[in-house]
């Protein structure tokens, strides 16, 4: 059931939904028809969009204040991504060990992909899958999304929907309350690229010592 209220007396209703198979749908329907959601991970709240739109995902930047330049992270089962990117089969393996998992992967990107509103100038992408409720969103939407951390830039991301609509306000179409984050930053990000591989951002809840023991056991660096 749709719920508003407003973050204090000044702040503008935005629309909210308790996170449920419901509010999944819904904000898969408005995904596909070019709008925002903000909503849950295992750790931080994210903005939501259509991997594919270009128009909102300039709105996203917009709203962050990110680069036009900038790449998003994209959210994309494993079965997808050499449609987009050139992996070989040690790139495969790391990529099976994690996805899903709390771990972003730099890939190598296709010269030419309808990827690259959302990938910018950059010659990677960074993939992200993860059984949490953005996995819930995924199956929903049926299509590839594209996310960045819910907060402005330079600024912490959001831990609770409050902490959401305290940086963006009605600049978001829908909510996904899913109560407070569980954790406080994003996902690591590692490249798969290089090897061995090299870590491009850290993060405590996954950090990188552990992806290194993880390869480590398959054999992998």
């Amino acid at each position: 059931m749709d719920i508003k209220y407003p973050v204090n007396e000044t702040a503008p209703d935005v629309q909210i939904m308790k996170a449920s198979p419901e509010a999944y749908e819904k904000a898969a329907q408005a995904i596909r028809a070019g709008q925002i959601v903000v909503m849950p991970t295992l750790t931080i709240y994210v903005l939501v969009c259509d991997a594919f739109n270009a128009s909102a995902l300039q709105r996203l930047r917009e709203i962050r204040h990110s680069p036009a330049d900038k790449p998003i992270t994209i959210v994309m089962d494993k079965s997808k991504i050499p449609e987009y990117a050139v992996i070989d089969a040690r790139q495969q393996q790391i990529i099976d060990i994690f996805s899903p998992s709390p771990v972003s992967m730099y890939v190598q990107k296709k010269e030419k992909t309808p990827l690259d509103a959302a990938t910018a100038s950059s010659d990677a992408i960074v993939v992200y899958f993860q059984d949490s409720p953005i996995r819930d969103l995924y199956e929903c939407c049926g299509t590839i999304l594209a996310i960045s951390s819910s907060n402005t830039k330079a600024l912490l991301a959001a831990k609770t929907i409050a902490e959401s609509i305290a940086y963006f306000g009605k600049d978001v179409d829908l909510y996904i309350d899913g109560g407070p984050a569980k954790g406080d930053n994003a996902s690591p990000h590692i490249d798969i690229r290089t090897c061995p591989v090299e870590s491009r951002r850290e993060a405590t809840h996954f950090p990188f010592e552990k992806i290194k023991a993880i390869l480590s056991e398959h054999g992998l660096v």
